[in-house]
């Protein structure tokens, strides 16, 4: 099933990569590389997206994009999946442990990825919450 699938990264490889592999797999792609430049794209999006790939680091800017995502009802269903360093994921979980959020290790491999955007790790990921 294909799914819309924002990416926010200030990289151009990881948003070009991602991109890429999620138009292979049949997914309708967006990429951003700030959160005000993500925060634009939500003030104009028609549909919601499913899955958003977030990078946060310990400066906690992503917040943003997170809170506006969880103050606003339609976006109830939009999985957040925050790409991290593993030397920042504890602080940060500890930062967001309110809100409904899965967790990619920065370097990732891709098939990790995209077994995050698989139907059962999808289902699995909205069983538990």
């Amino acid at each position: 099933m294909s799914k819309r699938i924002l990416v926010v990264d200030p990289s151009r490889t990881i948003q070009t990569l991602l991109h890429t592999y999620f138009n292979i797999d049949g997914h309708c792609v967006i990429t951003c590389s700030t959160q005000e430049e993500a925060l634009q794209v939500f003030a104009v999006l028609h549909d919601v997206p499913d899955i958003v790939f977030l990078t946060v680091n310990a400066g906690k800017e992503a917040y943003r994009l997170i809170n506006y995502v969880k103050e606003h009802a339609i976006y109830a269903h939009t999985r957040i999946i925050a790409m991290v360093l593993a030397t920042e994921k504890a602080s940060i979980q500890r930062a967001l442990s309110n809100a409904s959020i899965s967790y990619l290790v920065k370097p990732f491999q891709i098939q990790d990825v995209l077994a995050l955007i698989s139907p059962s790790v999808a289902a699995a990921s909205n069983y538990a919450r």
